[in-house]
């Protein structure tokens, strides 16, 4: 039987940077992070739904709050300036393919199912900065030789705040697109 998934997928570019850690370090880093994280990712959420609000009032100041949010996000993301790097802090966007539970990447380094990562984020353009546990589920070679492996990763611990972030975050990427699309149609038509 086939498996349907449980949010939908969409490619997307950010900027991606992991680490395969131990089971502990999981268990660390969860006690450590959680309370921070759920504040800042209940307060995303809090400002994307007042942005929607504020949109259909004024859609101007709904775009001056969103762009103070997104220059917030990026002086608060691990790859700012000020920031001490946890990972490795390369500024590449990376392809993805993300849903609100999981997403697969290219990567140049081996691994294996059950392992654990590490999986800091910055989406773009908001700039959040999104750091989540994973599990790799899968792992196949591909053809690339720059990239010869197609990691699928399961999020792992993932709050409701981090899931809202992620699905508004989804929900923006496909809402420009479709603009996108709408207004080359538009173009051609003229």
């Amino acid at each position: 039987m086939e498996e349907r998934r449980r949010y939908f997928r969409l490619d997307d570019e950010v900027i991606l940077d992991f680490e395969a850690i131990s089971q502990d370090e999981v268990k660390r880093w969860k006690e450590r992070h959680q309370d921070h994280i759920n504040e800042l990712a209940e307060l995303e959420r809090d400002i994307a739904g007042v942005l929607h609000q504020i949109q259909s009032q004024n859609p101007t100041v709904a775009k001056m709050f969103e762009l103070l949010n997104q220059k917030m996000n990026l002086l608060n993301s691990p790859v700012s300036p000020d920031s001490k790097p946890e990972l490795s802090q390369t500024e590449v966007r990376t392809r993805v393919n993300l849903s609100a539970c999981g997403m697969a990447f290219h990567s140049t380094e081996p691994m294996s199912e059950s392992d654990n990562l590490r999986l800091q984020m910055q989406l773009k353009p908001s700039n959040i900065p999104v750091t989540l546990m994973g599990t790799v589920v899968g792992v196949e070679h591909t053809a690339d030789p720059e990239a010869p492996y197609l990691v699928r990763v399961d999020f792992e611990g993932l709050r409701e705040a981090e899931q809202e972030i992620l699905i508004h975050h989804l929900f923006q990427l496909q809402s420009r697109r479709l603009r996108t699309e709408r207004e080359a149609q538009n173009d051609a038509a003229c």
